[in-house]
């Protein structure tokens, strides 16, 4: 059955504090449905990353409209490994091409040696001197047209020379790369079947199963949609917020957005982000609820995870054996080895064992079982059993003076014959071996020893076909959910046939290249553990200010969906995404702490528009469209209340007076000082609107082993306690204004009081206690 290819596209990302899961789309409508066997289509989607965790692989088919689609389902999930399909060159074509770029770079080299040779035959062609003549005579005439022509002629030959030698330069330097080309080429045309770790991706294979009715009409939607989902290490992140406000409005945009690091092997395009504050990896104990029964109480004893097979197992394969002898006594004797005769002698009771062993030895047997097996390997039928078991009969007497492994081994054989076609007519050969078996052992010299001390031998004839198998068919401690992994051994394998078993992950994935005709050279485990290691984000450390959201979330989940497609590269930065953004309205206060400072600070109290909590992390503030500060908030709850400060509002101003005076009350010997404080705060409100302002202050507070009296004599207006419980730092003395001052309006606040001591007694620096 041929595997279509799919092209799939990554829709949507969910983020966790340590991995995500990814969902794929691939469209089904592309498949060539009208095949062969169009009930069962396999499908693939390769190009998938090496960290993907194979266990959390999930496929469904969706139509699109209704959700998952009845008459299309998936039957059968693999993980493999694959790599990109090279492209095909003819070897051939290449050795062709080769020749003659390496004949083309030949001639180019020879042109070069001719070129030196004319070069040098001009460099030896000088023009000659000119004639001298005899002693007393006029000089004779200089050829001197024939001296320039031949001087001209040389330097024209010499500049065509260089001209060409540099056309052949350019000529050769291309035809040399070009064999450089074609010998690259041919190099990884012969390499193309050799996987190379780089090239390395996992891929998912996947059967369909098609209704009869849709099989039948072949009309398969067009909308039709494989949808994949895996998880994959490698990404994290942590929460940031962006906050705008509008005073004109008392109104505030909360726009959530993350810094996402992922580091999975493969970029993240134009998909749909949910982030979520899970491990999906961790591990979770389900509670078990008891149910609750009417009547007298009665114990009942817990559910087990997985019950034994029921016993006898091994009879399902009987038939299996008898048609594998059937088989084997088909087989003609001379295409196996020659049977060994055995010599018939007489009975040696009076023998010792050393030289029974050398009549061993000259048999070629070594033990009762290799007699066995040698008949067995054989197989016998029906009709050769009684004449070969004759010949047992004789050759008994020989092991009668032996240790009590023959009877194990004997007892083995007689039950794997009694189980096969001929048990009927070897039942009285077996008699009669057994007969001379035990006439033997009363004749033999050497005490019997009891069967029930023999050890129990395990013996070699169940690796035989006949052989019966009594090993345990469930082995509990092996992962027992993946069964669509698991495989059932060889009938012939009698120790292990009828057991699931998972096999090795390294041997699916060399399973997976085989059918794409892979060769591999390397450790595919050690490549895709450091693929893991690679995409593995615990050493990434996070930004600055930013923490780690399961350690805000506690006990609880939470997750967040976000409502655009975003781009996330996988090169292990932090990369800043908007998710969403909210309204919200908000309550603008100001509070000012005159004792301290005169400056009017702004305070948004806001609640939290969202169904899922604020984490904790910085937050970028904006009022009327100007940046303010960053700041950090807390974790609010679902529906919370939280406070943003918007740092000092210079249109409110605060003055704040004091005033003392000490007065005693009285001339007797046990008279009091009166220290008496008096407080003037003035607020002008220079907004356009309203300002609700709360005005904190605070009073002395003796020590209660002091006597010392405070008392507040006058106040305008009223206020109220404060003890500063949301900061979770309690103050004692506290004392608070809340006041509406209107736009353009000023205020005014008194406060009075006095505190009491002894004539004789003065405070501690100083009896003025407002500066």
């Amino acid at each position: 059955m041929s595997i279509a290819q799919l092209a799939s596209k990554i829709e949507k990302v969910k983020v966790y504090s340590e991995g995500s899961t990814v969902r794929r789309l691939a469209n089904l409508s592309a498949i060539a449905w009208q095949n062969e066997n169009t009930e069962n289509v396999e499908v693939e989607i390769v190009g998938l990353p090496l960290a993907l965790d194979d266990a959390s692989v999930r496929v469904r088919v969706d139509n699109g409209e209704t959700g998952a689609d009845e008459n299309v389902i998936v039957t059968d999930v693999r993980v493999g490994l694959s790599v990109p399909s090279p492209v095909e060159v003819p070897i051939s074509d290449l050795d062709e091409l080769i020749r003659s770029a390496k004949a083309e770079v030949d001639r180019l080299n020879d042109l070069q040696g001719v070129i030196a040779l004319e070069m040098s035959a001009l460099n030896v062609l000088n023009v000659p001197d000119r004639p001298i003549g005899e002693e007393g005579k006029a000089p004779p005439t200089s050829p001197t047209g024939a001296r320039v022509a031949l001087a001209n002629f040389k330097d024209e030959q010499k500049q065509l020379r260089i001209k060409e030698k540099r056309e052949l330069d350019m000529q050769l330097r291309k035809a040399i790369e070009n064999l450089r080309d074609l010998q690259q080429q041919q190099i990884l045309a012969s390499n193309a079947n050799v996987a190379k770790e780089n090239e390395l991706r996992k891929t998912i294979v996947a059967r369909l199963q098609i209704s009869d009715r849709i099989a039948s009409s072949l009309a398969i939607p067009d909308n039709l949609q494989l949808i994949v989902e895996y998880f994959v290490q490698g990404a994290k992140w942590t929460p940031t917020y962006v906050c705008r406000l509008n005073s004109a409005t008392n109104t505030a945009a909360i726009a959530l957005r993350a810094l996402i690091c992922q580091r999975t092997g493969e970029d993240w395009s134009g998909v749909q982000i949910e982030l979520s504050t899970a491990t999906p990896t961790g591990w979770c104990e389900l509670p078990e609820l008891p149910s609750l029964r009417l009547g007298r109480s009665q114990a009942f004893a817990s559910k087990k995870a997985w019950r034994n097979p029921p016993k006898g197992a091994e009879i399902l394969f009987e038939d299996y054996d008898l048609q594998r002898q059937i088989a084997y006594s088909a087989i003609s004797t001379t295409s196996v080895s020659q049977s060994f005769q055995i010599l018939a002698l007489e009975p040696l009771s009076s023998v010792t064992q050393s030289i029974l062993n050398q009549k061993l030895e000259n048999l070629k047997i070594d033990t009762f079982a290799d007699l066995s097996q040698n008949l067995l390997g054989r197989g016998v039928n029906s009709v050769e059993l009684a004449s070969e078991t004759t010949s047992f009969d004789e050759q008994s007497q020989y092991f009668g003076g032996m240790s009590l492994e023959i009877d194990a081994e004997l007892a083995e054989l007689k039950s794997m014959m009694q189980s096969n076609a001929s048990r009927s007519a070897s039942s009285q050969a077996l008699e009669r071996m057994g007969a001379r078996v035990m006439m033997s052992e009363a004749r033999s010299p050497q005490p019997a020893m009891s069967k029930a001390m023999a050890p129990a031998q395990r013996s070699t004839l169940l690796d035989r076909p006949g052989a019966v198998m009594r090993e345990s068919i469930f082995d509990p401690v092996q992962e027992i959910t993946n069964y669509g992994l698991m495989r059932l051994a060889d009938p012939s394998n009698t120790s292990q046939r009828g057991k699931l078993s998972l096999p090795d992950v390294q041997t699916i994935y060399l399973e997976s290249l085989k059918r794409s005709q892979m060769t591999v050279n390397f450790d595919l485990s050690l490549v895709l553990q450091q693929a893991l290691s690679l995409a593995a984000c615990q050493n990434t450390h996070l930004p600055a200010g930013a923490i780690n959201v399961r350690q805000m979330v506690g006990s609880f989940d939470f997750a967040y969906l976000g409502t655009g497609r975003v781009d996330i590269p996988s090169d292990g930065q932090f990369h800043s995404v908007a998710l969403l953004e909210e309204n919200a309205e908000i309550d603008l206060r100001y509070i000012v702490v005159p004792r301290e400072d005169t400056n009017v600070f702004r305070i948004a109290q806001l609640r939290n528009p969202l169904r899922s909590p604020l984490l904790a992390g910085s937050t970028d503030v904006y009022v009327d469209g100007e940046y303010i500060l960053s700041t950090r908030i807390n974790t609010v709850p679902p529906k919370g209340q939280m406070e943003l400060g918007l740092g000092v509002e210079q249109s409110i101003k605060v003055a704040r007076n004091t005033s003392f005076k000490e007065v005693r009350s009285g001339m007797s010997l046990v008279a009091f000082n009166e220290l008496r404080h008096s407080i003037h705060i003035a607020i002008a409100n220079r907004l356009g609107r309203d300002a609700r302002i709360e005005v904190r202050e605070r009073i002395p507070v003796p020590q209660a082993d002091v006597k010392v009296d405070v008392t507040v004599t006058q106040v305008a207006p009223a206020w109220e306690k404060y003890e500063q419980q949301e900061r979770n730092a309690v103050i004692k003395g506290g004392y608070r204004w809340q006041i509406n001052v209107p736009a353009g309006g000023e205020t005014e606040l008194t406060a009075d009081y006095t505190i009491k001591t002894f004539v004789d007694n003065e405070l501690v620096n100083g009896n003025r206690r407002e500066a």
